[in-house]
């Protein structure tokens, strides 16, 4: 391998906005020491030589790059490289060959060389070179090099310098590539309007103005105006509906291939795009669209007190453009959307206007103690939970149950609590809904008449005042069972006598009614003998039957 001394200058140069660029009126070749030297374009295709003793890349020295321009009117100027060095004169050295490369670009050089008659008296002294006629492009990385000639392999300088842009206040006037205009604008809030004045633009060409929104391209909004050329008033108004970071105004020079500048008033208003949430209730889908391109992450949470918002599980999305959905989304006023970007956190809570939330949970008193009630504009599938509450945002489940709400229904659910228990919660959460909050219900109302007595107490004392009375009515219901009993009796023997009585014949064997002869039964029919039963009833007056019931029913009487 060749051994290869290379003086690398590689640096950049990036002219800042205030520095000013030096002006030349003609560009050319300068060398010292009064030695006259002339330069020629070149078109490198030689092959280098073997250098000879004693050549090596320490002939070159100081070597500077910068830009300048050369003008011909203030609007026409063209930037150009000005190389200087400082060559060491030798009997095998012509002169310097300089070449010039940019991305895009085919490589260009320049000769700068001595007569014979001229280098043969500098030889072993050094001349200071200056060429400034290499025309570049405003902001182009140019990759320099310096080379002797005629060249010599490995005798060489490498640089890479970098052309002032069109920020450069200096180009950003004269340069005809760079010449955009200067924007200026007020803001009429009130009216959403924006008047605009432009200035520094080309003399000789009208202007285009419009209003776009700015992402790898800036996209029209369909407000254009162009402003004439000869008219001295460069002015322009432009109605806005939204003040988005990505609204600018653009213009240019009416030329083709003209450069464009622009300006975004709302640059810093990024709380704006999180403007644009929108939620169908018919699919229960909750959607944002960013009016600009922008980096960020995206999440469902739950808002808590203290202003702290609980991010839902599986909702963060990452968004750079495009539409960021949620779907099954149960609405509810602390439901928010969260934005993180660079620049800071944002959060906005879509459902705190409107006829929000979409189902409702209440306790009532209708029957002069606590009940729930569940009322629904959706169809809703719901889990209910009686929780002791543990902490601010804690509740632990004691009792859960399940509820299906039909549309434009209320439902009284059998969730058994005591609703004077000052620790005891309701905790709701809709199951249906993929992204929904889970809502708490503390600081129940609790019954007067029921404050100082637990539920289980109350069905406690329920049961003991009502057994008393189940027994008494049972008491009664024996009773009357047994007096109807005596009375179908009663009317059968009552059946029995007159048919014994209507026959005449009372002299047979005992009767199965009576028990007692037939003789007995003859002086019965006659009233001429008592008949004690024992249930208590008086004697049998003679021959009136009637008297017979009428014992027994006044002995029924309790």
């Amino acid at each position: 391998m060749r051994n290869m001394v290379f003086l690398l200058l590689a640096f950049y140069t990036s002219r800042v906005q205030g520095e000013r660029i030096e002006t030349i009126e003609q560009c050319g070749v300068h060398c010292s020491q009064g030695l006259r030297c002339k330069a020629k374009s070149h078109l490198s295709l030689e092959f280098c030589k073997t250098p000879p003793a004693g050549v090596t890349s320490e002939v070159f020295s100081n070597t500077s790059i910068s830009t300048v321009m050369k003008c011909g009117t203030p609007q026409r100027c063209s930037l150009h490289l000005r190389v200087r060095t400082v060559l060491h004169i030798s009997e095998h050295t012509h002169g310097i060959h300089i070449c010039t490369f940019a991305a895009g670009m085919m490589e260009r050089c320049r000769i700068v060389s001595f007569s014979r008659t001229e280098r043969a008296k500098l030889v072993d002294k050094q001349v200071n070179i200056q060429e400034d006629c290499l025309e570049v492009g405003a902001g182009q990385d140019m990759h320099v090099t310096l080379k002797t000639w005629p060249w010599f392999c490995d005798v060489a300088v490498f640089s890479l310098h970098r052309v002032a842009d069109c920020s450069n206040t200096d180009v950003r006037k004269s340069v005809t590539e760079c010449i955009t205009g200067r924007i200026y604008y007020e803001e009429d809030v009130g009216r959403k309007e924006l008047s605009v004045s432009v200035s520094e633009m080309l003399e000789d060409r009208d202007y285009h103005l419009r209003l776009c929104h700015k992402d790898y391209l800036c996209t029209g909004t369909g407000d254009h105006v162009l402003l004439k050329k000869e008219n001295p008033l460069k002015n322009a108004t432009f109605k806005y509906s939204r003040a988005v970071p990505c609204l600018c105004i653009e213009g240019w020079s009416a030329t083709s291939d003209a450069p464009r500048v622009q300006v975004c008033p709302f640059k810093n208003r990024v709380e704006e795009l999180w403007s644009g949430i929108s939620f169908d209730p018919v699919t229960e889908t909750l959607s944002w669209e960013a009016a600009c391109h922008i980096n960020a992450v995206v999440a469902l949470c739950e808002l808590r007190d203290g202003g702290m918002c609980e991010d839902l599980p599986r909702s963060l999305q990452t968004f750079s453009r495009g539409k960021v959905t949620y779907s099954a989304v149960d609405p509810h006023p602390q439901l928010c959307m969260k934005f993180i970007t660079e620049a800071g956190e944002w959060l906005k809570c879509p459902f705190l206007e409107g006829d929000f939330p979409v189902w409702h949970l209440e306790v009532t008193t209708p029957e002069g103690y606590p009940q729930l009630l569940v009322t629904s504009r959706v169809r809703a599938n719901l889990s209910l939970s009686m929780c002791a509450r543990t902490g601010s945002n804690m509740c632990e489940d004691t009792h859960t149950t399940l509820v299906h709400a039909e549309k434009f229904k209320s439902v009284r659910p059998n969730l058994t609590m005591d609703f004077c228990q000052p620790t005891y919660c309701i905790k709701a959460k809709r199951l249906d809904a993929q992204y929904g909050i889970t809502v708490l219900h503390c600081q129940l109302p609790c019954s007067p008449a029921f404050k100082s007595v637990s539920t289980d107490t109350y069905w406690q004392l329920v049961h003991m005042v009502s057994l008393p009375a189940m027994l008494a009515t049972a008491v009664v219901m024996a009773t009357f069972a047994m007096a109807i009993i005596l009375v179908y009796k009663i009317k059968q023997m009552t059946q029995a006598l007159d048919d014994v009585c209507s026959q005449g014949d009372h002299t047979g064997p005992l009767t199965p009614m009576t028990g007692k002869s037939g003789v007995e039964s003859q002086l019965a029919c006659k009233g001429l003998l008592h008949m004690p039963y024992n249930v208590g009833s008086p004697q049998l007056r003679q021959g009136d039957k009637s008297n017979l019931l009428e014992g027994f029913s006044n002995n029924f009487e309790v």
